[in-house]
């Protein structure tokens, strides 16, 4: 069972060169295709028609179930981004198939050893990339502590129910669906310690 995704920029922007790409792959519909027009430095699972994409895939009794795209990067904003979304859809048993690149993780329901080592090298650089954000932001915080710009969070203090609601809304969302722990960890990419006490909060 084929789901299509698309994403293009911007309101003006059209579509219609994936979706013929789409059409000369397989049947399409309005049912199995979703288009997203919304700037790419959105990630994924943020992006509205994606979320209905996920939770229409996952929600398909269907054994095969494939993901088609133009190409790869319009899985998410970056590479960190692309390779969570692509390892979702792996634990999933989802296939994920871009059609400009040629890559498939899935071939008659067994793992794709060329995208495994695909997604390895992706794992590589993404590695990189984290630890290359996580060394800036220590710097930054450094500067800004030696410049008195930077307090954090005060000793003691206790970060109220509602900032924490505000600050996870995609969490609460997908906790009112009725998602378990873990799933909504998953998806979301929140650790399940997160996801409890966002849990505790709505209850209270």
């Amino acid at each position: 069972m084929y789901f299509y995704y698309s994403r293009v920029s911007t309101l003006g922007q059209n579509s219609s060169r994936q979706l013929a790409s789409f059409k000369s792959h397989g049947f399409v519909t309005k049912e199995n295709v979703f288009v997203d027009k919304i700037q790419g430095n959105v990630p994924f699972l943020e992006r509205p028609e994606a979320v209905k994409l996920f939770d229409a895939i996952t929600s398909s009794k269907e054994t095969n179930r494939t993901i088609v795209i133009d190409s790869i990067d319009r899985l998410g904003r970056n590479l960190i981004d692309i390779l969570q979304t692509i390892e979702l859809f792996i634990s999933n048993k989802i296939c994920v198939k871009s059609l400009k690149e040629g890559f498939e993780t899935f071939i008659n329901g067994k793992e794709n050893p060329m995208a495994k080592m695909v997604i390895s090298v992706m794992g590589s650089i993404a590695e990189m990339e984290r630890n290359r954000i996580k060394e800036r932001q220590s710097e930054g915080i450094t500067i800004a502590k030696a410049e008195g710009k930077f307090k954090g969070r005060k000793v003691g203090s206790i970060q109220t129910n509602e900032r924490l609601l505000q600050r996870h809304a995609v969490i609460v969302q997908k906790l009112k669906k009725g998602l378990s722990i873990r799933d909504v960890s998953e998806i979301t990419r929140a650790s399940t310690t997160t996801v409890n006490k966002v849990k505790k909060a709505l209850s209270e």
